[in-house]
């Protein structure tokens, strides 16, 4: 797993990043690894951070759009104003990723709580699925360390915008509530504890990160 110092490096690389092919990235995620293709998607984001999908701006939210010229038109038009999201991960306590699409199970073993003080038995191990179109991965930790995993509701992947003439990307979590008709982009920060959902200290984070570094395609 790379270390928070690593994640930090891949973070600032990627904000200044002007070599993202966006179209080839959102291409090579739409085909979600063993999800199947277009499980993942890219969104349209609006002023307050809430996100739309290009069949909503087109009137029909339910349709199923291919990736075609209409469609990067639009992405193009929204790099220009509030830029978009491209979903390239998610991570779930509920994805059971079966044996042989696994790449890699990793025992999270660096604990800051004293284990001596704990009976083995009332341990809880959790186990996570990180999913991303490059490759997926099984995350066991014990409940007890407090780290916090995504919810279904969920997924991990980049914001992406023009400034002055330079794309911006920042690592960003997608949320939504099941009655919401929008989702809420949520940016990832340095000062977060360990605990908190979007920090880089979070190991879980740590690992969707070097996957999303990985699903981004570069010109």
């Amino acid at each position: 797993m790379i270390s928070e110092k690593q994640a930090l490096e891949i973070a600032e690389k990627l904000e200044n990043a002007n070599d993202i092919d966006i179209k080839k990235t959102i291409e090579k995620a739409a085909t979600a690894g063993y999800l199947g293709e277009k499980h993942f998607y890219c969104t349209v984001i609006e002023e307050g951070g809430m996100t739309h999908t290009v069949p909503e701006i087109l009137g029909d939210r339910y349709k199923s759009m291919e990736l075609d010229n209409l469609y990067f038109d639009i992405i193009s038009k929204a790099l220009d104003h509030d830029g978009i999201y491209i979903s390239l991960a998610y991570s779930s306590q509920l994805i059971q990723i079966p044996e042989e699409y696994c790449d890699e199970t990793y025992d999270y073993d660096e604990y800051d709580m004293d284990f001596e003080e704990i009976d083995p038995e009332d341990l809880y191990l959790m186990e996570y699925g990180l999913i991303s179109s490059c490759e997926n991965k099984t995350f066991k930790i014990y409940a007890e360390e407090g780290i916090s995993g995504h919810e279904r509701t969920e997924d991990v992947g980049i914001i992406v915008n023009i400034l002055d003439g330079e794309y911006k990307a920042y690592f960003a979590l997608r949320s939504t509530d099941l009655c919401m008709s929008s989702f809420r982009i949520l940016p990832f920060k340095a000062d977060y504890p360990k605990e908190h959902p979007l920090s880089f200290k979070n190991p879980i984070n740590r690992m969707l990160i070097e996957m999303i570094d990985k699903a981004i395609v570069k010109k």
